[in-house]
């Protein structure tokens, strides 16, 4: 171990790696030399017209939607000519029609016996 301790005082202790005299106070001025000058570049003004956009087209969107919804739900059924009102016939028939409870309980089985639900029904209820 001596001989190891021996080779150690041998080693000389100053730092082999120098750097130039006055290097980092002049680095940022050669850096600064190097690159290749850029001209400035004025801002671009914005208009009133470019400001005002976004909010113009949200509002033509936004009337779109109303003007499609409008025409997809309109009520297709009776359609009156220029000038003239329509009438639902429907509404005036069913409000002034007195049938008992027991005649329109005839006409659900009726429907229910011609469409086959009757038999579905049935089975459903009284086979399972």
């Amino acid at each position: 171990m001596e001989k190891g301790m021996n080779k150690l005082s041998e080693i000389d202790k100053s730092n082999p790696f120098t750097v130039p005299e006055d290097y980092f106070s002049r680095l940022n001025e050669q850096i600064m030399n190097c690159l290749p000058e850029k001209e400035a570049i004025e801002p671009q003004k914005v208009t009133m017209w470019d400001r005002v956009k976004p909010w113009i087209y949200m509002a033509a969107m936004f009337l779109g939607f109303f003007f499609a919804i409008q025409f997809l739900t309109k009520e297709t059924g009776n359609h009156a000519g220029a000038g003239q009102t329509a009438i639902n016939f429907t509404d005036d028939y069913w409000s002034t029609v007195q049938i008992s409870e027991e005649e329109f309980y005839q006409y659900l089985e009726e429907q229910l016996v011609r469409d086959g639900y009757y038999d579905y029904i049935y089975n459903q209820f009284y086979m399972n």
